[in-house]
């Protein structure tokens, strides 16, 4: 078996995967400055658009995307599309130029893009490849793609986060009331939340490799958490490093969807929901997602399910996404 150490930086992959709001950001900014790792801080969406959407439109369109589109536009000094993220002192015209150089190096034209945008801020941020053992990319949205990310990188190590879905739907209400898109959907939230759990389970039973990191394990026991993370990504656990949350090694305050900040791993996001939400709105979730939920410890706090849970509008739902919601469940339930 090829030790890690042999594996060519090719494929020293790690991808985070998991619902939104399930600790994805907090798992990174956790293993930001853990020097036998190189971390992207902003999500790709690399497998779930990159190599989708762009597939076929060549290596200039996906470099457009991932440089001007994409989450990781702020570090080419492109408008972030929201949120705090702070970069201010990060060299993003280096790092805009070092990627064009390598992405189309005609030395390096067999080679994955992303593997090259790895490599490029590998020497922005004045890392050498040979220290790298794993590097390290965050898209929620991965759990959808785990099959293409094995093809395309056998060796690659997959970390899941798993959250109480009641705090998802929590986080996902408060994030409308600030944000007003007006396109929040309920139906996506247990939607992604079933498709977490579903890999979550396939890990379990080692179908799958990967580990899956509990959001609530996180919180609660960053220690032996982080642990783990650093066993089974074969790095050095190191608590002064990997209890700190940042971001290209700068201190991290957070990116609550309650708009708390903080200096260190917060408890209470684990029960902030048990507070928030409604009964109907608990209900909701729990209409869709009981049925896994105690394999995670998460128990369901009504005993039944009642239509009125299923048709009762959550707050901040417009009525065209009340409606595509309730179509898109009933769908999901014919098929299972």
């Amino acid at each position: 078996m090829m030790s890690m150490q042999n594996l060519p930086f090719d494929q020293r992959a790690c991808f985070i995967a998991g619902a939104a709001k399930s600790g994805t950001t907090l798992l990174v900014s956790l293993l930001d400055s853990h020097p036998e790792l190189l971390v992207m801080p902003q999500d790709t969406a690399y497998f779930p658009t990159v190599l989708t959407k762009y597939r076929t439109r060549g290596r200039r369109a996906q470099f457009d995307y991932l440089t001007k589109e994409s989450w990781t536009n702020v570090l080419f000094g492109f408008q972030a599309m929201r949120g705090r993220q702070d970069y201010a002192e990060f060299p993003k015209q280096k790092f805009l130029e070092t990627f064009e150089r390598v992405a189309f190096d005609p030395a390096n034209m067999n080679r994955d893009l992303l593997v090259l945008m790895m490599e490029a801020y590998a020497e922005v941020v004045g890392v050498p490849l040979d220290r790298i053992k794993r590097w390290v990319e965050k898209t929620p949205a991965n759990r959808n793609y785990v099959s293409e990310i094995f093809n395309q990188f056998p060796k690659a190590k997959l970390l899941l986060t798993m959250r109480d879905p009641r705090a998802l739907l929590a986080a996902q209400i408060a994030l409308e009331h600030t944000r007003k898109t007006r396109r929040f959907s309920v139906y996506y939230v247990v939607a992604h939340w079933r498709a977490a759990a579903k890999l979550a389970k396939k890990i379990r039973t080692k179908e799958i490799p990967g580990l899956v990191v509990g959001y609530e394990d996180l919180a609660l026991d960053p220690k032996m958490s982080m642990q783990k993370v650093c066993d089974y990504l074969e790095i050095n656990f190191d608590p002064d490093i990997v209890l700190n949350p940042t971001k290209v090694g700068r201190s991290w305050a957070g990116n609550s969807a309650a708009g708390v900040r903080f200096a260190e791993i917060s408890t209470a996001p684990v029960t902030r929901w048990k507070n928030e939400l409604h009964e109907d709105e608990v209900g909701w979730v729990e209409w869709h997602c009981r049925d896994l939920m105690p394999e995670f410890g998460y128990e369901p706090r009504l005993n039944r399910r009642s239509l009125r849970y299923f048709m009762k509008p959550i707050r901040g739902e417009r009525p065209k996404e009340f409606l595509k919601s309730r179509a898109y469940s009933l769908r999901d339930r014919l098929k299972r």
